[in-house]
């Protein structure tokens, strides 16, 4: 257990390879330094959670623009431009998008310059389920063997909004560098990534099927029961997630942005 610079603030890990709470921290109040304390916490975590946050928009807005420029939400998801966030996408039942989450994934992989945060905003939860996953994939990176290893660098792999004509996609290294910390990771995942370039469609097959497997292995995960009002944000070029969907129609919305577009950083 650590503290940011204030008293009564603590950061709880959650599971042993990702995830961690941090508590009584108000984040409509934050300072420079707390700022600066979230993102080392984050590179050290991968995800954070901040309960008891309440639904408030204009929060969620002011917290994610520590991060980054802000990214609007693709034409697909629904928002709040009404309301005068049109920044925020809504992802619910009522709109049918909190089904299309239900693969793991790392959000807007198809751009050429996905968003390196994402920050969700939970408003209405089902009485049970709705839970969310996050996986580690510096954690899937490490756990290859080296000759695998090896021969990822320098490929790269195809990532694709769906299977519609003229669907937006982009190719990035297959094994990625964090800017700040230099740490490399696995950079693939089951929802975007179509197939390795260069590669038979036999061979990009086999290889995508062994290295999705090894970046969800329930040693890298960290599950999340939802409170509404909770906040969480992780570093998205190195971290995967999975919505499960396990609620029927039960209503769940929970409102996410991403921020800082930036193409991944070949590892080599």
């Amino acid at each position: 257990m650590t503290t940011l610079e204030h008293p009564a603030t603590t950061i709880v890990p959650l599971a042993g390879n990702i995830g961690a709470e941090v508590r009584g921290l108000r984040l409509d109040t934050l300072t420079d330094t707390d700022v600066a304390s979230i993102r080392s916490e984050l590179y050290r975590h991968g995800v954070l959670f901040f309960p008891g946050q309440g639904t408030d928009p204009a929060t969620h807005r002011a917290f994610a623009q520590h991060f980054g420029e802000i990214v609007y939400p693709h034409q697909h998801l629904a928002n709040l431009g009404a309301e005068g966030y049109p920044e925020i996408s809504v992802i619910g039942t009522d709109n049918g998008s909190a089904y299309q989450a239900n693969r793991w994934h790392c959000d807007v992989a198809w751009r050429a310059e996905p968003s390196r945060y994402s920050i969700l905003h939970m408003q209405v939860l089902p009485e049970a389920g709705g839970d969310t996953l996050w996986s580690n994939q510096y954690a899937a990176l490490d756990a290859l063997s080296t000759p695998i290893r090896e021969a990822l660098y320098g490929l790269t792999a195809t990532h694709r909004i769906g299977p519609v004509p003229n669907a937006p996609e982009a190719s990035h290294p297959l094994v990625i560098r964090h800017p700040d910390t230099g740490r490399e990771a696995l950079f693939v995942n089951d929802l975007f990534t179509e197939r390795i370039d260069g590669l038979s469609d036999d061979e990009s097959r086999a290889l995508l099927g062994l290295l999705k497997s090894v970046s969800i292995r329930p040693e890298f995960t960290v599950r999340r029961r939802w409170a509404v009002g909770d906040i969480a944000i992780w570093d998205n070029h190195f971290v995967q997630h999975n919505a499960i969907y396990d609620y029927g129609d039960a209503a769940r919305r929970i409102h996410r942005i991403e921020a800082a577009p930036e193409a991944p950083i070949p590892a080599r």
